[in-house]
């Protein structure tokens, strides 16, 4: 039997998106974008009306089937216009450098055959299916630039070295100023130093031990070492913590273009990071998967990066105006949006914004987005610390940490 004319493929691919068959292409882009949390009918009870379909009665089967024709690289490639158009706002260096912070964390997902064979499993027998997320984050900008999801099998640095790859070729990327990547414990090795020093990126990783054979903490604030595969010279340095904990950081910035007492808080930024995954799962709510296929936690993964600068933007916005509006009050200390308020508004005002076509309407839609953030701010209390605790909570979600629906 003889397949399909080309004809009649290119028929099928545009019934696949008429309006007879439920949601239209854009308008599944814009649920997807919706941070819709709940069931999916509830969802579409909400953003329905929205989309003017007020009397479409859509099934989660037949939504499903539409979204399968939709590929995650539309997401991928929309959340990298996120990080693209972010840098056209303008933005901020530290010490000119733009600083950046590579980390990874596990999602956990559906318990579903295909997405434990496909990304792995976790917990006892393995059998949890958990993806590894791989990010990498402007500190100062509040911006995700690069964004990976893989099995856990993947190597982490291999995923950090592909960010690094795209970054050097990012549009409105290099404007003159130096590239500075961050990295935790785990991502120290020479063929990962090779390359960074190759290419001409400054690092700061903070050493296992054990990585340099023979190295002992000495009581030496700083030294030079070279490393024996690679040839390579690199400055060790050991940063005392509050807590009697000698933090050590290995990296190529020399001492004339930094000072030893600047990298205990070069490294402390890098905390950026970590609250950037607890605003993704506990407040957007990222490990929340509607879909149990593979392109569905890809879809949702790139989705919610998406948002994700999308929410930084306006809260940049927000920001410069709370801050603007408080000039000269006599303010014991600064004050920022909050920003579990920030996404409460956000979440309910987002799909407005994003399908209103009239230009004008669309910036005061936006205009009043961020007028109702701004409206809610917390002060910012400097050389602040929080002991950790440890807990054996069972409870998926902190009480501190509510949803925003």
């Amino acid at each position: 039997m003889r397949g399909k004319s080309y004809e009649q493929r290119s028929k099928k691919r545009k019934q696949d998106f008429t309006g007879k068959r439920g949601m239209i292409f854009t308008e599944i882009m814009y649920f997807m974008l919706s941070m819709a949390k709940e069931s999916t009918q509830n969802a579409f009870e909400r953003v329905f009306p929205h989309l003017k379909k007020e009397n479409l009665h859509m099934s989660r089967q037949a939504f499903g089937a539409a979204r399968q024709k939709i590929k995650r690289e539309a997401f991928e490639e929309l959340f990298q216009t996120s990080a693209i158009g972010s840098y056209q706002e303008g933005w901020k260096l530290w010490r000119g450098y733009r600083l950046m912070a590579v980390g990874g964390s596990f999602i956990k997902l559906p318990s579903d055959k295909e997405l434990l064979e496909y990304f792995g499993g976790l917990g006892q027998g393995q059998t949890a299916a958990t993806a590894l997320a791989s990010l990498l984050y402007d500190l100062e900008n509040n911006i995700v630039v690069g964004a990976k999801i893989a099995s856990i099998h993947e190597n982490g640095r291999t995923l950090a070295e592909e960010h690094l790859r795209a970054l050097a070729g990012m549009e409105n990327y290099n404007q003159g100023h130096k590239g500075l990547a961050t990295c935790g414990c785990g991502y120290p090795s020479h063929d990962f130093i090779k390359p960074l020093s190759d290419k001409g990126i400054a690092y700061v990783m903070r050493m296992q031990k054990g990585f340099i054979r023979g190295y002992k903490l000495g009581r030496k604030k700083e030294c030079r070492v070279t490393l024996g595969k690679t040839g390579i010279k690199v400055r060790i340095m050991h940063i005392p913590l509050s807590s009697g904990e000698v933090e050590v950081l290995i990296t190529n910035i020399t001492e004339a273009e930094l000072k030893y007492e600047s990298f205990k808080e070069l490294y402390h930024k890098r905390w950026g990071i970590e609250a950037k995954y607890k605003e993704l799962k506990q407040k957007l709510e990222t490990e929340n998967i509607s879909g149990r296929l593979v392109d569905n936690v890809k879809q949702g993964f790139y989705a919610m990066m998406t948002v994700a600068n999308m929410l930084a933007s306006c809260l940049r916005e927000a920001n410069r105006k709370a801050k603007k509006k408080r000039e000269g009050s006599g303010n014991l200390y600064g004050y920022q949006v909050n920003v579990n308020h920030a996404i409460g508004v956000f979440k309910d005002r987002l799909i407005c914004v994003i399908i209103e076509e009239n230009r004008i309407t669309r910036q005061y839609l936006m205009s009043e987005l961020i007028r109702q953030m701004e409206r809610r701010v917390i002060p910012v209390r400097p050389n602040r610390e929080v002991v950790r605790k440890d807990c054996n909570r069972k409870a998926r979600f902190h009480h501190n940490h509510k949803s925003n629906c």
